[in-house]
């Protein structure tokens, strides 16, 4: 979930060269949060800053949810600083990473986290992930 489209288009590019299926887009925090309540999500690559809710204030939702709070969230940011670390570990986040970053660093840390969280349909295969 990014505001900005071109970043959209290439994250859900790359997770689909990564083997990713169904990638669902978000523009903002409130379309991803819908998103999020309407359908089956195995993972959530989602931006810091965002329109009508931002990547943190979704976060926060998502883990007082008791349907989705165990869904695996990586937070993407421009942001730098020791705060935005801070906040999104104390909500919960499961990865952090700052933009501008490697294709090959993504995958890495998606790797990580498929092989060290449960994905919250324990029935689905390992090859076929969705991702918001």
């Amino acid at each position: 979930m990014d505001d900005i489209e071109d970043m959209r288009s290439i994250l859900r590019r790359l997770l689909l060269a990564m083997g990713f299926e169904n990638v669902r887009v978000a523009r903002n925090g409130v379309e991803a949060l819908g998103i999020l309540r309407s359908m089956p999500i195995d993972l959530v690559i989602c931006d810091w800053n965002m329109p009508k809710m931002s990547g943190r204030e979704l976060l926060d939702e998502v883990r007082s949810d008791p349907k989705l709070w165990l869904i695996p969230f990586m937070m993407l940011t421009g942001e730098n600083s020791a705060h935005h670390v801070k906040s999104a570990v104390s909500a919960g986040v499961t990865d952090f990473i700052v933009k501008p970053f490697k294709a090959a660093t993504l995958e890495h840390r998606l790797g990580l986290i498929l092989k060290t969280v449960p994905l919250p349909d324990a029935t689905s295969s390992t090859d076929t992930h969705h991702a918001g």
